[in-house]
C-alpha cells in the first residue's frame, strides 16, 4: 500500500466528510416524509460506494462505513437518538457495510490498476508503431543506431546504449556475457544482478550482432516496457540487415557496371585499333615489296603514318590498361 501525503490524507477526509454531509442530510429529509429505516441504510449503503470510488482508500471506507453505521443507528432507527448496539439487526448491518466495503473496495482498486495497466500499454505500443514506422525512413547503420538510441530511450524512459564487435579486450565482464550466451542478464537477472543495468542481446537469425544495455538505476524495467524493448531490438536487426543487403546491393551494382563499362571501352578500343594496326601492315608491306619503286619522299610519308598509327595504338593501349587496373 502506497504511503498517503499529508494533502491526499486531507483530500480524503474532506470528501468524506462532504459525502457524509450531504447523505445524512438527504436521509434526514427522507426521513421526515416517513421514509423505512432500512431505505435510509441503503441510502448509506450508496454513499459507501460512492466514497470508495472517490477515494479509493479502504481504510477511508471502513472509517465511513463504521461512522454511516453509527448514524444510521443513532437517528434514524427507533427509538431516534439512542443507541442500539445490542440489536441483531445492528450487527447485521454491520456485517453487510463492511462486506460491501471490502468487496467495492477490492472490484475499484483492481478496476484502477487495469486501467493504469492498460493506458500504459496502449502508450508503449503507441511508442514502438512510431518507432517502427520510423526505422522504414531511416538509412545507413550509424543513422539506424543513432535513431534506435532516441527510439529505445523514449520507450523505456532510461538511458540506453548499443555495443557492437565486443570482444575479449572489453572490461565490462555483464556485457560480454549477455554477447558470449545470447541471453539477458544484469540487474534484475540472475547473471550479474548487482549491475545498475539490464543488457539485452540484439540477435540475428545465425547469431548474436551486439548488445543493449538499459539503465536501471533510477526506474525499474517492468515486463511490458521490457517486452516492447525485445520487439523493438527484432526491428532494429532487421533494419541492420535491410541497410547491409542494400549496401551490398549497391557494391554488386556498382561492380557490374564498371564492368560493363570496360566491355564498352574494350569493344570501342578493338573497332579503333584494328584499321589502324590494318593500315600498319598495309604500308610496311608496300614498303618492302615496292622498296625501289618508291621516290624517298613516299617512303618518309608511309613511315610518318605508320608511325602516328603506332603512337595511336599506343595511347589507346595505356588507356586501356589505366581502365581495366581499376
Amino acid at each position: 500500500m502506497r504511503k498517503m501525503t499529508p494533502r491526499k490524507a486531507l483530500i480524503v477526509i474532506a470528501q468524506v466528510v462532504v459525502i457524509y454531509v450531504l447523505t445524512t442530510l438527504l436521509a434526514y429529509v427522507l426521513d421526515m416524509y416517513h421514509v423505512h429505516a432500512e431505505n435510509l441504510l441503503t441510502l448509506y449503503l450508496l454513499g459507501i460506494i460512492i466514497i470508495v470510488m472517490e477515494t479509493k482508500q479502504f481504510v477511508a471506507t471502513v472509517f465511513a462505513s463504521i461512522l454511516f453505521l453509527l448514524t444510521h443507528n443513532f437517528l434514524f432507527l427507533y427509538p431516534s437518538f439512542e443507541w442500539s448496539l445490542h440489536s441483531k439487526n445492528f450487527w447485521l448491518s454491520a456485517v453487510i457495510f463492511f462486506v460491501v466495503a471490502l468487496v467495492v473496495n477490492t472490484l475499484v482498486v483492481r478496476l484502477q490498476y487495469q486501467i493504469k495497466r492498460a493506458k500504459k500499454e496502449e502508450e508503449l505500443h503507441k511508442k514502438l508503431f512510431e518507432a517502427n514506422q520510423g526505422l522504414l525512413t531511416v538509412h545507413g547503420k550509424d543513422r539506424i543506431i543513432t535513431y534506435s538510441n532516441e527510439a529505445l530511450s523514449k520507450l523505456a524512459e532510461a538511458p540506453v546504449n548499443f555495443y557492437f564487435d565486443i570482444d575479449k579486450t572489453d572490461t565490462n565482464e555483464a556485457k560480454k556475457w549477455c554477447y558470449k550466451n545470447s541471453a539477458k542478464c544484469g540487474h534484475g537477472e540472475t547473471e550479474f544482478s548487482e549491475a545498475g543495468c539490464k543488457y539485452i542481446p540484439i540477435r540475428s537469425k545465425k547469431k548474436t550482432i551486439g548488445v543493449v544495455s538499459v539503465d536501471c538505476t533510477q526506474k525499474e524495467l517492468d515486463k511490458e516496457t521490457e517486452d516492447c524493448i525485445i520487439a523493438l531490438l527484432s526491428q532494429i536487426t532487421i533494419a541492420i540487415e535491410r541497410d547491409a543487403l542494400e549496401e551490398e546491393s549497391k557494391r554488386e551494382y556498382k561492380l557490374h557496371e564498371r564492368e560493363r563499362t570496360k566491355a564498352t571501352v574494350l569493344k570501342s578500343i578493338s573497332h579503333e585499333i584494328a584499321p589502324k594496326i590494318q593500315n600498319i601492315i598495309v604500308e610496311t608491306k608496300n614498303i618492302n615489296e615496292n622498296m625501289n619503286l618508291l621516290e624517298e619522299a613516299e617512303i618518309h610519308e608511309k613511315l610518318d603514318k605508320i608511325s602516328a598509327d603506332a603512337d595511336y595504338i599506343a595511347q589507346n593501349v595505356d588507356n586501356l590498361l589505366g581502365i581495366t587496373m581499376k
